[in-house]
C-alpha cells in the first residue's frame, strides 16, 4: 500500500509538471495574442527585401482594449496612392513642408499594402518600413532614410501610425539591436536625439488621432474618398506648377536685370571714352591753320553721330557751352 501511495504520488507530479510544461510553451508561443506582449505574430510577408518589409502582423496592444479592425478592407492601390502622397508634413526650421512618401516608395509599397489589407483578419494590421531618398531632411552627408508605419480599417477609415519619419539611415546597425519597429497604438516613439519635430499638414479627410486626451500627431486617420483625395492630389500638383512658374519668372526677372546692367555698364564706357576724348582736346595746343590738300569728306552720318554724342555731354553738363560750340564748329567744318 506504501508503495502503491508512492507511486500515485509521482504519478501526480509528472502530470502537473507536464501540464505547466505545456502552458509555458504555449504562453510562450502566443503571448502577443494573450497577453498583448513580446514580439508580434506575423502571419503573412508580402514583400521583403534586405530590412524593408510589407507584412501582414497581428494587432499591437493600445491604451484601451483594442476594437476588431474592417478587414478584409479593399483599397486599390491607386486609391492608396492618392491617399498616401497627399501627405505632408512640416519639419521645425524647414521653410516648406515636405511629402511623407516619395513617388518611389509608393510605387513599391501601394500594391502589396492593398494586398495586406485584402488578407487581413480582423485582428490583424498591415506593417511596412522601407528605405527612400530624402534630401536634405536628415543631415548634410546622408539622403537616405526610414519610414515604416502600421495601417489598418476602423470605422469604414484608413489609420496609419508612423514608426520612424525619415529619420537617418545607419547600415552599420545592428537590426536585433535597432529593429525597424511600425508605430504602435499605446504610445508616439520617441524622436531619436538628431532628429526634428514635426507636424502633419491639415487637409480636408484627414485627422490626427486623440489619444488620452492627447493628439498624436504620429496616428493620422483618413476619409477613403476616392474623390476627396483626388482632389487633394490636384491642389497638391496646382501649388506645385504655380511654384514653378513663379521660379520661372524669378529666373527671367534676373536674366532681365543682367542685362540691363551690361547695357548699362556699355554706355558707362562709352561715356568714359568720350570724356577721356575731351580731355585729350583740351590738353592740346591749338594748332596753326595749315592748307591742307582737298580730303573726302568724312559720311554725313558719322558727322551725325558725333554731333548728336557732342550735344549729350553738353546736355549732361560735362563740357561748356563754348566747348561745345569750338568743337561744333570743327565738326561743321570738316563737311
Amino acid at each position: 500500500m506504501v508503495r502503491k501511495g508512492v507511486l500515485d504520488k509521482y504519478a501526480t507530479l509528472c502530470g502537473s509538471l507536464l501540464v505547466a510544461t505545456l502552458l509555458t510553451l504555449t504562453l510562450g508561443g502566443c503571448g502577443t495574442t494573450l497577453l498583448g506582449g513580446g514580439t508580434p505574430e506575423i502571419s503573412s510577408v508580402i514583400w521583403k527585401h534586405r530590412d524593408q518589409y510589407v507584412q501582414i502582423e497581428s494587432q499591437d496592444r493600445g491604451v484601451k482594449p483594442t476594437p476588431p479592425n474592417n478587414h478584409p478592407a479593399n483599397i486599390p492601390a491607386d486609391q492608396l496612392t492618392n491617399i498616401l502622397g497627399a501627405l505632408e508634413v512640416h519639419f521645425e526650421g524647414q521653410e516648406k513642408p515636405v511629402p511623407v512618401f516619395t513617388f518611389k516608395e509608393l510605387e513599391i509599397l501601394t500594391p502589396a499594402i492593398s494586398q495586406g489589407l485584402a488578407q487581413a483578419t480582423p485582428r490583424e494590421d498591415v506593417t511596412f518600413a522601407i528605405l527612400g531618398i530624402h534630401r536634405g531632411l536628415v543631415s548634410f552627408t546622408h539622403d537616405r532614410s526610414i519610414l515604416t508605419g502600421r495601417l489598418f480599417v476602423q470605422d469604414g477609415k484608413l489609420n496609419l501610425i508612423i514608426g520612424r519619419l525619415h529619420e537617418e539611415y545607419d547600415e552599420e546597425k545592428d537590426r536585433r539591436v535597432d529593429p525597424w519597429l511600425p508605430g504602435s497604438r499605446a504610445k508616439s516613439r520617441p524622436l531619436p536625439v538628431l532628429s526634428k519635430p514635426w507636424q502633419v499638414v491639415s487637409i480636408p479627410g484627414l485627422e490626427t488621432k486623440q489619444v488620452a486626451g492627447a493628439n498624436r500627431q504620429d496616428w493620422l486617420v483618413m476619409t477613403p474618398d476616392p474623390q476627396l483625395w483626388k482632389a487633394a492630389i490636384a491642389r497638391k500638383t496646382e501649388a506645385g506648377e504655380a511654384a514653378k512658374a513663379a521660379l520661372q519668372e524669378a529666373s527671367q526677372v534676373r536674366q532681365e536685370s543682367a542685362q540691363m546692367s551690361a547695357e548699362q555698364e556699355r554706355l558707362r564706357a562709352e561715356m568714359e571714352a568720350l570724356k577721356q576724348e575731351l580731355h585729350t582736346i583740351r590738353q592740346t595746343p591749338a594748332a596753326v591753320p595749315v592748307v591742307s590738300p582737298p580730303h573726302q569728306a568724312e559720311p554725313t552720318d558719322s558727322i551725325k553721330n558725333r554731333l548728336r554724342q557732342l550735344q549729350d555731354l553738353r546736355n549732361e553738363k560735362l563740357i561748356s557751352e563754348d566747348e561745345y560750340q569750338a568743337k561744333r564748329q570743327e565738326i561743321l567744318d570738316s563737311l
